[in-house]
């Protein structure tokens, strides 16, 4: 099984400040162009929520990243981009370096309670889903966003997909023994139809419209066979397993 990060293949352009809750996990550097790591999502003005194995390569010092809120095109200073220094990481604690289920963590934004990051038209937080809700039956309307490698490069541009929500079984079908119930798969089974996420879109948002009730964030990108390959959908950590624990930890 290749564990790998994630980038989004068969994407478009986003409009600008359409996915507000998109935020990016970087590598600090003193002279400001630390790199893309990971995507994030963020919950309110001061958590953003991503995978734990984003923390893998470089370990949990908070002073080794930042977090880039506002962001469209990574190489143009924007209006509402902000970027805001991390206080504490929470990797879940049932997470091993070693597997990928529990594949979640939070990451709390530098700042007093409640005016870490300035919320604005685009910056703003995704809703969490009804714990143990299961989105295959009522979420629809879904999206995979993401700064990651298209296929030849890393975009500039933030890219958005649609993707459709698998039923478990054929998850479970393809993965076996490594599809857990703390995951969700998203993509197409289709040869001709290649939408996935791949390097640099890893902890990045899953998220699917509620009718008359905003965003939530289903899932959490996470891993996968290959990018767009044929018969190897995204998996995704399931945000709704775990919302007793996320609630725990920011007391949102």
């Amino acid at each position: 099984m290749l564990r790998r990060q994630k980038r989004i293949v068969g994407g478009k352009n986003s409009l600008r400040g359409g996915w507000p809750w998109q935020v990016a996990l970087r590598l600090r550097s003193p002279r400001g162009d630390g790199r893309l790591l990971c995507g994030a999502t963020l919950l309110s003005s001061c958590w953003v929520l991503t995978a734990a194995h984003c923390f893998k390569r470089y370990g949990n010092s908070t002073r080794s990243y930042a977090v880039r809120v506002g962001d469209y095109h990574t190489l143009v200073p924007e209006e509402f981009e902000e970027e805001i220094g991390v206080q504490q990481i929470v990797i879940h604690g049932a997470y091993r370096p070693d597997s990928s289920d529990h594949d979640i963590a939070l990451v709390r934004l530098q700042g007093p309670d409640g005016q870490c990051a300035r919320l604005s038209s685009h910056v703003l937080p995704a809703c969490l889903p009804l714990w143990r809700e299961r989105p295959q039956k009522t979420a629809s309307n879904c999206h995979i966003t993401g700064w990651g490698d298209t296929g030849s490069a890393y975009a500039r541009t933030l890219q958005q997909a649609a993707v459709p929500l698998l039923p478990r079984r054929r998850c479970a079908e393809r993965y076996q023994g490594r599809f857990t119930r703390r995951m969700l798969c998203a993509g197409s089974l289709r040869a001709h139809s290649r939408v996935d996420s791949c390097q640099g879109d890893s902890g990045g948002p899953l998220v699917c419209e509620r009718p008359g009730a905003g965003w939530a964030v289903y899932g959490v990108t996470s891993w996968g066979h290959g990018c767009g390959a044929k018969g190897s959908p995204g998996v995704y950590t399931k945000v709704s397993a775990f919302v007793p624990w996320i609630k725990s930890v920011t007391k949102l």
